[in-house]
């Protein structure tokens, strides 16, 4: 039988988890910026997996944030990370 807390659930996290995330935003680089890129090319969203938060990711983010009823600004903060992960 085998435990399905083994599994890894792909880039889901838990409530902890995205509060530790980081706000992001433009000209932001690293592997937070590829996790954000991860998540939001699973949603349908065209960007490089680069982690560099350049124009694509910004364009990316904005649409994402205003198809979800949130302030489409272009930074993500903990409602956007949570959006992205549920």
């Amino acid at each position: 039988m085998e435990n399905s807390a083994e599994q890894p659930q792909p880039l889901k996290l838990q409530a902890a988890a995205i509060r530790s995330l980081p706000t992001l935003n433009f000209g932001d680089s690293g592997d937070s910026v590829k996790v954000l890129q991860r998540l939001l090319s699973q949603n349908g969203y065209p960007v490089r997996v680069d982690g560099n938060f350049g124009a694509l990711t910004e364009t990316a983010v904005k649409a994402f944030q205003s198809q979800h009823n949130l302030s489409a600004d272009g930074v993500v903060g903990s409602r956007t990370w949570r959006e992205l992960t549920s």
